[in-house]
């Protein structure tokens, strides 16, 4: 059987593109023949893969082809819909997802027999509106690139791309409301590839989570893992991992509360508490590259098997 991931663009930096190829990866260390097939037939820039990209033969009728779709492209999956291969979901974020059903009643009506799901939301969201599915768990992995760097600096990171009118009126309101901390820095990551990305989060001490409408949010994560202390929104997805012992969150869309969840962050960011830096190690020990790569092969060998 060989696994063929369908995968949009490479070149657009999003963590949902990053675990395709991870996923072709691991189930290629275990033996499974897998490969990606990038639209334009090219290989990411951002982050390093060694899974194989396929070649247009991947769409010959072949029964020994099965194919892993996206979740949120309805012409896709519809013209998927007419090859005999065997077809499964990878659902990343159900409210995008939403996009790629708009009419039919279900990914069933594609053809579709499984859906992957990277987080436990969306595993419960799979079995409530895709119920004639096989759902499976997939949690997703934090890559070890994201470290703390020997030297924390006075700098706040962020990621403002899902919410750039909040980013700015989150910052205006602080430095206006907390003027004693106006030296920091605040440091934007935005088209950084993943090695950028995790040196910038290792030297910051404190990073502002942005996440809107997430199926998961693995950047606030990534962060911790980094030694930032995190303050903001989970995006609702993260609610999985956030608590009040691991970072200051605030309600979606509550920016007075997210700014005095980011001040609580910065008071604390020089000296931070070991209870919530030993809160952070334990939730991210659910998310290493080991605990995905079990994942995929047990999801997978039931998968193969029926």
């Amino acid at each position: 059987m060989k696994i063929i991931f369908f995968c949009p663009s490479a070149t657009v930096i999003n963590g949902g593109i990053k675990h395709i190829f991870r996923m072709a990866e691991a189930l290629i260390a275990q033996g499974h023949d897998a490969a990606v097939f990038e639209q334009n037939g090219q290989r990411p820039a951002w982050f390093a893969s060694t899974a194989p990209i396929a070649g247009q033969g991947i769409f010959d009728a072949k029964a020994d082809h099965l194919y892993v779709l996206p979740e949120d492209q309805p012409r896709i999956l519809a013209d998927f819909a007419q090859l005999p291969q065997r077809k499964i979901v990878y659902s990343q974020n159900p409210f995008y997802g939403a996009l790629g059903v708009m009419a039919p009643a279900s990914y069933a009506d594609f053809g579709v027999t499984d859906i992957l799901c990277a987080s436990r939301m969306i595993y419960d969201h799979a079995r409530i509106r895709h119920p004639k599915l096989r759902a499976h768990l997939v949690p997703c992995a934090v890559d070890p690139l994201f470290k703390p760097a020997a030297v924390k600096r006075d700098i706040i990171a962020f990621m403002p791309r899902k919410r750039p009118i909040e980013a700015a009126y989150i910052r205006d309101m602080f430095r206006f409301t907390h003027p004693q901390w106006n030296a920091w820095e605040w440091r934007e990551i935005s088209n950084a590839s993943e090695a950028e990305a995790a040196r910038m989060l290792g030297e910051a001490r404190v990073f502002l989570s942005l996440s809107r409408l997430e199926g998961f949010g693995l950047t606030p994560l990534e962060a911790m893992a980094a030694g930032c202390v995190v303050a903001g929104f989970t995006g609702i997805g993260g609610r999985e991992y956030a608590t009040p012992q691991n970072g200051f969150w605030a309600d979606e869309d509550d920016f007075p509360a997210c700014v005095a969840a980011l001040a609580r962050a910065v008071e604390e960011s020089r000296a931070p508490a070991a209870a919530r830096q030993e809160a952070a190690r334990q939730i991210i020990a659910a998310y290493t590259p080991e605990t995905f790569a079990r994942g995929v092969k047990d999801v997978w060998g039931q998968i193969l098997s029926s």
